[in-house]
């Protein structure tokens, strides 16, 4: 921009300036038409290099001079060979450029200050510009929301951004603005049903930049407790039962036994946050013949769940083969509500010594840990049949193994084979002897509804035979014929007929 000197100018001419202010981050103008000049406002980032630009339109020896406020930091005639004076205390931020444009390099936050450049040149009346320069330090991150369960079991909203110079200026639009302490915005409100679920906008202002952030209450959800067994240096089992429900702020956990409230001690051992119980007993009967209870509770609600453990158990199992056969995975699944601390893989087959083929026992392979699901074993005979099992146990305790599963030749049918054919006789049975029975009753039916026909027997047809040839009467000759009757037509006997008797 131009700015018109003011004041009387010595000969006739008449000069101007043209300020342009150039940071890193905002451009600001202004204009001035008599004195005090209007400072313009230039906000820059710590750390950033900022120049603070002037162009004096007849530069040629001018004297330029730049001021932090009142304090002279910076002189040089413009064109001169000789280096611009720069106050010691700030040679490490502020040079001078050749146009007459002042640079703070690396800008700390100490150097907000007015800045004022003079140009002064002879014969020509000096030419002033005033720079307000404001240093902020920018916001770490973005502004961060939460909402926490007070000790009245109210709900504390906060907002804070840290890290930044000045503070931003924080609100929550949509409610009142509540309380701002060191930085941090604090707003506490009682429990409503119109709070739960319902978003919480939080607005963040700085020089620099703006934003903003939001958060949500909610009451606890369904869950489903998760069980853990292990067994800990002393030899106890340690079984963990953890109720996670999501909530916002997060639900406080209490725990029940047999109906009774449980507290941290020898044998009960609760997490910090409440979410987890650790019980310990030598015997496992004492875990799985009680009920656990846990009710996970904030300010908008809660939600329990009564849990009943159960023993060792394998809820399915199966087996998958490599393709040459030397080789399988075994997987199983265990009950959610299952203790179990190990599994002992178990194998009868050829690597067995012959006691333990002649019996048909089992024998361990693989001891794994209670967080596993599968068990590879390798080296097989592809041309041998071998039987695999995974029992569960919990300490010294063991469960039900799991259905045997078979890999080997075809030289035999695999149990599930021959209890589908087992199931499968009657069936079969039964629908052979309604087969018959309907077979029957159509011949039945059949033989009352048509005529019998009955087959001679032997002697008859000896009869038959053994008769001689009679002359069959000529039926022509029974009736004359008439005149007014028609001719009647010859009679042609039909072939004879044999006949046949069932006896």
């Amino acid at each position: 921009m131009w700015l018109k000197q003011p004041g009387k100018y010595r000969g006739h001419k008449t000069m101007f300036v043209l300020l342009a202010l150039m940071v890193t981050f905002k451009g600001a103008e202004c204009q001035s038409e008599d004195p005090p000049v209007v400072p313009v406002r230039v906000n820059a980032e710590a750390g950033s290099l900022v120049t603070l630009s002037v162009l004096f339109s007849v530069a040629d020896d001018a004297v330029v001079k730049w001021s932090m406020d009142s304090l002279t930091v910076a002189t040089w005639t413009l064109g001169s060979n000789v280096p611009a004076d720069v106050a010691g205390a700030h040679s490490d931020v502020l040079r001078l450029e050749m146009d007459g444009s002042l640079s703070l390099v690396d800008v700390p936050l100490n150097y907000s200050q007015n800045y004022t450049v003079v140009f002064t040149k002879s014969g020509v009346a000096d030419a002033q510009a005033v720079f307000e320069l404001k240093v902020y330090e920018r916001p770490v991150g973005y502004p961060e929301c939460s909402v926490h369960a007070t000790v009245s079991n109210d709900l504390q909203y906060r907002c804070q951004w840290p890290g930044s110079y000045p503070r931003p200026s924080l609100a929550f639009p949509s409610v009142s603005n509540g309380s701002v302490t060191a930085g941090v915005l604090n707003l506490t409100l009682a429990p409503s049903e119109g709070l739960d679920w319902k978003t919480i906008v939080c607005r963040a202002q700085h020089p620099l930049l703006e934003a903003s952030c939001n958060v949500t209450a909610r009451q606890p959800v369904e869950f489903l407790p998760r069980v853990g067994a292990a067994v800990d240096p002393d030899g106890r089992i340690a079984v963990t039962i953890e109720c996670l429900s999501d909530a916002v702020p997060d639900a406080m956990v209490t725990w029940l036994r047999a109906g009774q409230a449980v507290s941290s001690s020898n044998q009960h051992q609760i997490s910090a946050n409440t979410t987890q119980l650790t019980v310990r007993h030598f015997n496992i009967s004492e875990f799985i013949r009680e009920d656990f209870s846990c009710i996970c509770s904030n300010p908008l609600g809660n939600k329990g769940r009564t849990t009943r453990l159960l023993g060792p158990s394998i809820s399915d199992s199966s087996l998958l083969p490599n393709q040459e056969g030397t080789a399988v995975t075994l997987t199983w699944e265990v009950p959610p509500l299952s203790l179990v601390t190990g599994f002992d893989v178990q194998m009868r087959g050829p690597a067995l010594d012959e006691t333990l083929q002649r019996s048909g026992e089992f024998r361990s392979i693989q001891v794994k840990p209670g967080s596993a699901r599968s068990a590879g074993v390798l080296h097989l005979d592809p041309k041998s049949t071998y039987h695999f099992r995974v029992i569960p146990t919990a300490g010294r305790m063991a469960g039900e193994p799991s259905t045997q599963n078979r890999i080997g030749p075809g030289d035999g049918l695999s149990g599930a084979a021959i209890a589908g054919i087992a199931a499968g006789i009657p069936c079969g049975i039964l629908a052979l002897l309604i087969s018959t029975a309907l077979i029957y009753l159509s011949v039945s039916h059949c033989r009352r509804s048509g005529q019998p026909r009955y087959p001679v027997s032997r002697a008859v047809e000896k009869a038959v035979a053994s008769q001689p040839d009679s002359a069959l009467p000529d039926y022509n000759k029974l009736h004359a014929p008439s005149e007014l009757s028609l001719a009647v037509p010859k009679f042609v006997p039909p072939p004879p007929v044999r006949t046949a008797t069932t006896v």
